[in-house]
């Protein structure tokens, strides 16, 4: 029997970190992630807080979590990030 990939071993590569995937929606509804022109962008970077069982102590923003997108084409366009 093959063993189902863990998010703590196998996706994270810090304790409460992951690169790519989706943004989680825990706050409010979900709604598009766009750049100013209009295009989606991508989900880059997710940071959570007091991950359970992790022995790091990031808090962010008293206990959310940061969400970094990016524009999927050029480096040129701003970043933007979601609190959740």
């Amino acid at each position: 029997m093959i063993p189902k990939p863990s998010y703590s071993y196998d996706v994270a590569h810090r304790s409460g970190m992951k690169l790519g995937g989706y943004q989680p929606w825990g706050l409010t509804d979900p709604f598009p992630i766009e750049c100013e022109c209009g295009t989606p962008m991508e989900h880059l970077l997710q940071i959570d807080s007091l991950e359970p069982g992790g022995l790091d102590r990031l808090v962010i923003s008293r206990g959310y979590s940061l969400g970094l997108h990016h524009y999927p084409t050029s480096p040129d366009h701003p970043h933007h990030t979601v609190m959740q």
